[in-house]
């Protein structure tokens, strides 16, 4: 940027001019490495200054490069050019002064930093700097509009529209238009802010045009009051913008540039990175066959979350290749350098290997993504297609499913549907019992989890089941330090409870009670996710002793404090109650307990009399399973004890 009060004409000013061209070629070279320059300059380097008139005048339109990335700056980027504009703006912007070029000549420059480009069969790529690129077509687009509003500036308004669009040798282009972005500008251009608010598309790039554009919108209208202010911004962005283009004249010189570029400035996301690196050793003439199906099954993942896309990643290189824990823990962080190690490369070849990444993108990443997403798909609802597995691992947080999905599913694996059944069932169950045992440990979990990916690599489905549950037999002999052939055995069960299991899985065990209960007796109960984590005072459900916390209930225990706490706390004693009735009863006997349990969950009608007189389907399902159910007059260890049992028996059930 230049100094302030430099006169914009002097000698000074455009030696100024040249240290600043000189020294960001000397910083791109610098960035690249001197070997990049040898017998002269083997990689051309050509930096050469441009305004915004100079930068959307070339009679050619701009391609984004496929080592760009989506267009994602969001409302902050936005936000912040503004207000740097603005500001530049308004050092120099005066009421009284002329709005015409030579007086706008001498205002203060605006430096918005280099852009790279790359020349390829007639075509201009954008190698870095797209985002800029964008962001101004979408300021030009409102400053469009805004000087259509006053009849002596429509020269300048249609200048401006020439900066948007104009002839090529093909008709009439949008100079930002291509990698499918032309409806989008197209849209806005012709109709300003007919769709504010977000697109629908699942195209990231076209998401945020919208939305940039609605901010973009705002703020220029606040800005551009009137036309004399209007004129002159016009025109001082227009003249006084100015951006360094440096040029790569040899092609397979761009992606050694647009990796040292990622290493300045907002980092690439690993994926974008890996998506440069495979896309970048197929010939340019093919990309149009490979990049497409690249972004179709990349879009398809982040329409839930960008951050998915690197997990997916991380989890399908591990999924199909980690052999150890410890080489598990290599894919902690930049994954996408970890594949190009040599030990990795020589199981994964996608180093130096064109036809090798072209098999990846056609096939690996086709068919592992479209599985990662039916996952995530189903995952949001109890009940999908796959069964309410899927769904009960995601409520508690357990994605690591996936992982285990991915390595059993060998490459179109016509089983894939059938797998994902079972594997999501047996991690629910193992996740399950290893609390219910008092044998979770987080970690211990993760090195199990690395054990089955290996374990479960491309197994066929009948093998699948046994690998399994010999897992989750040997991981609760590990907790227990001892050799264990039953993981339903009373004592790792008995004393199960609120001081053993967090919150959050004793309430998702009651509504998995309640809903097993339900479905074998076509009885209803409380939505699923309301009773399993809503804590909401209307709708949410809270963990109730059965015995309050009084001198009543302690001489049932001979007012033994110890043993009184412990006994409340087993699973036997506790239960689930809606927000209200959880206060209402806190303090009751347990004989006035009961008529708020009568109209509440399954579970806790069971302790009610009522429900075995008129139930018929209830007293069938208790008999049929020898389950033990039985209403209670007094509730003391004796009847815990019952329940505690009648729990497990319903374990057994729940999780077979």
């Amino acid at each position: 940027m230049a100094h302030i009060g430099m006169d914009p004409g002097s000698v000074v000013w455009h030696t100024h001019q040249r240290y600043c061209l000189n020294r960001v070629a000397m910083g791109i070279i610098a960035m690249v490495g001197l070997d990049a320059v040898t017998g002269g300059i083997a990689m051309s380097i050509l930096p050469q200054k441009r305004d915004i008139t100079a930068l959307f005048s070339t009679g050619k339109p701009y391609y984004i490069d496929f080592y760009q990335r989506d267009y994602k700056w969001t409302k902050g980027h936005i936000e912040k050019l503004l207000e740097d504009l603005f500001y530049r703006f308004s050092l120099d912007y005066r009421k009284e002064r002329d709005t015409n070029e030579e007086a706008i000549s001498h205002y203060d420059w605006y430096y918005l930093n280099t852009y790279v480009t790359n020349v390829y069969n007639g075509h201009t790529f954008i190698v870095d700097g797209q985002q800029r690129f964008t962001s101004l077509t979408l300021i030009l687009i409102k400053l469009y509009h805004l000087t259509r509003q006053y009849t002596e500036l429509n020269p300048l308004s249609d200048f401006i529209s020439d900066r948007i669009a104009g002839k090529t040798t093909t008709g009439r282009e949008y100079w930002m238009g291509h990698n499918d972005r032309e409806a989008a500008l197209g849209d806005l251009y012709l109709n300003d802010n007919a769709k504010r608010g977000s697109s629908p598309s699942q195209d990231l790039s076209i998401k945020n045009i919208y939305q940039n554009y609605n901010t973009i919108d705002r703020e220029l209208g606040a800005q551009l009051t009137d036309s004399h202010r209007l004129e002159a911004f016009s025109l001082w962005f227009l003249q006084r913008v100015m951006l360094v283009q440096i040029d790569i004249s040899e092609t397979q010189d761009v992606p050694m540039v647009f990796e040292v570029i990622n290493d300045r400035g907002e980092r690439l996301k690993p994926y974008e990175v890996l998506k440069g690196k495979l896309l970048g050793q197929i010939p340019k003439e093919e990309i149009d066959t490979y990049h497409p199906t690249w972004q179709e099954h990349v879009y398809a993942i982040q329409s839930s979350d960008e951050s998915y896309v690197d997990d997916f990643f991380r989890t399908l290189f591990r999924a199909r290749y980690v052999r150890t824990h410890a080489e598990y823990r290599e894919f902690d962080g930049d994954y996408h350098k970890t594949i190009y190690e040599p030990k990795w490369n020589e199981m994964i070849r996608l180093k130096q290997n064109p036809l090798e990444a072209k098999r990846f993108i056609t096939h690996d990443l086709s068919y592992y993504a479209d599985l990662y997403v039916r996952i995530m798909n189903e995952s949001q609802t109890i009940d999908s297609e796959y069964g309410p597995y899927l769904y009960y691992n995601g409520i508690n947080g357990q994605d690591r499913q996936a992982l285990l999905i991915l390595s059993a599913c060998a490459l179109n694996d016509a089983m894939d549907k059938e797998k994902v059944k079972l594997i999501s069932r047996l991690f629910d169950k193992h996740f399950s019992l290893l609390q219910l045992t008092d044998s979770y440990n987080s970690n211990s979990f993760t090195e199990s989890l690395i054990d089955l990916t290996t374990r479960l690599r491309s197994k066929p489905l009948d093998e699948i089941d046994e690998v399994y549950n010999s897992q989750i037999i040997k991981d609760i002999s590990q907790a227990k330090g001892t050799e264990v052939d039953d993981p339903y055995d009373w004592n790792f069960f008995k004393d199960a409870g609120r001081l053993t299991l967090g919150e959050k899985f004793v309430r998702y065990f009651f509504a998995r009670v309640d809903r097993f209960i339900a479905s074998e007796t076509g009885m209803s109960t409380a939505d699923f996710y309301n009773t399993a984590r809503n804590t909401g005072p209307v709708y949410g459900f809270h963990i109730e002793h059965i015995l309050a916390n009084n001198d009543e209930n302690r001489t049932l225990f001979g007012n033994d404090d110890e043993l009184f706490r412990l006994e409340r706390n087993r699973l036997g004693a506790l239960l689930l109650l809606r927000g209200k009735d959880n206060e209402a009863s806190s303090n009751e006997p347990f004989a006035k307990k009961m008529r708020t349990y009568a109209g509440s969950l399954l579970w806790n009608q069971t302790l009610h009399p009522d429900l075995y007189h008129n139930k018929k389907r209830f007293l069938e399902f208790n008999s049929k399973y020898g389950l033990g159910f039985r209403p209670y007059d007094v509730y003391g260890k004796e009847a815990i004890d019952e329940r505690q049992l009648v729990l497990l028996k319903l374990v057994k059930l729940m999780w077979p």
